[in-house]
């Protein structure tokens, strides 16, 4: 259960094992040390079986950018919001046999990453996200010829600790249109025409993680990712 979620390493990635189950679990090839939260240390990955009343101490144990890998009996959208809420980024809940596994990293340092949000509706601050949409063609559903059809694709970026898109999304159209403008206004971004607005549980359906209301001067220096289509039928229209 543990082991398939190690982060990858160039050498032995050095791992605290919480418990004597954990430590079965896993390959020869680590660097492994038995003890629990209050072990010294900074290590690559922090494995075992623990409650989400654990997660500041086992925090501190994992160096700036490691991985936190955890089993419990709980409800998984309990232990997802105990790690969103500790501030652990690219988390990931699923249950294995009795048990539900709970990961999440520690930001590195400098990331202009706050949090990514995984696919939670309920993680949200705000019943609505936004997203910067370029949408093809750029005109009003009423102006559309019978033979064109209204297509939305929203901006990413590259998420500088994994080097995967994210979408660039926001929990008012304020601070969409705040962020929009500034990265017009520098030439960070071009073609995005409109602002689309979806209920919280449409982000269930995205494949791609978001990071919700980032500041675009933490960003300025990222890479934009490609463009991520959206489904029109899960936004709200007409509320523009």
């Amino acid at each position: 259960m543990f082991a398939k979620h190690l982060p990858p390493s160039a050498g032995k990635p050095r791992i605290l094992a919480l418990d004597e189950r954990a430590a079965a679990e896993l390959p020869d090839e680590t660097e492994l040390t038995r003890g629990g939260p209050e072990t010294s240390g900074e290590f690559d990955a922090v494995v075992g079986y623990a409650a989400p009343d654990e997660l500041e101490n086992l925090r501190l144990r994992l160096r700036p950018g490691g991985r936190l890998i955890l089993a419990q009996r709980a409800d998984p959208q309990l232990l997802l919001t105990a790690l969103t809420s500790a501030g652990f980024i690219h988390c990931l809940v699923e249950t294995v046999d009795e048990y539900t596994l709970y990961r999440g990293e520690r930001p590195p340092h400098g990331s202009s990453v706050e949090r990514i949000q995984t696919l939670n509706s309920n993680s949200l601050p705000s019943p609505f996200i936004f997203l910067l949409i370029t949408q093809t063609p750029n005109k009003p559903a009423w102006k559309l010829a019978p033979h064109e059809k209204l297509e939305w694709r929203a901006a990413t970026v590259i998420d500088p600790t994994t080097g995967q898109p994210t979408l660039l999304a926001f929990s008012s159209l304020v601070k969409a249109v705040a962020f929009m403008q500034a990265a017009i206004l520098a030439q960070w971004i071009s073609g995005v025409n409109k602002v689309g607005k979806f209920r919280g549980e449409a982000a269930r359906t995205w494949v791609l993680p978001f990071l919700l209301n980032p500041k675009f001067d933490d960003l300025r220096s990222a890479a934009l990712g490609p463009a991520y289509r959206v489904d029109l039928e899960t936004a709200i229209l007409g509320d523009e």
